[in-house]
């Protein structure tokens, strides 16, 4: 039985290289022709601008950020204290609006 395998394993082995590879003799299309079929769309000078949303507008918002912090006597095992939130230093951020709708930007 074993060497009845061997011999159908050789079998089909032999076969798959003496079939002629018909995917050799298909033409290739020039390159200009394959180029053609890729959409490109041109976006300008700015690669964020698109047809549907327009360019966003860039909004630079100020306000203090929220932070926490724990007491120098903290300890994780007792899971009792919360830590301590406050405001910090002023920082600005950066946010996008929409041309459509440039007031929905202060909207968390």
């Amino acid at each position: 039985m074993q060497s009845l395998r061997g011999i159908l394993g050789l079998v089909a082995s032999l076969t798959c290289f003496a079939v002629p590879a018909l995917a050799a003799d298909y033409p290739v299309a020039p390159l200009q022709e394959r180029a053609a079929r890729v959409l490109h769309i041109d976006r300008g000078p700015n690669p964020y601008c698109g047809p549907r949303c327009g360019c966003p507008t860039v909004v630079h918002v100020r306000h203090r950020s929220l932070e926490r912090s724990y007491s120098y006597n903290f300890d994780p095992r007792t899971r009792d204290e919360d830590p301590h939130y406050f405001y910090g230093r002023t920082r600005t951020y950066v946010r996008f609006a929409s041309p459509a709708n440039p007031d929905r930007v202060l909207q968390y």
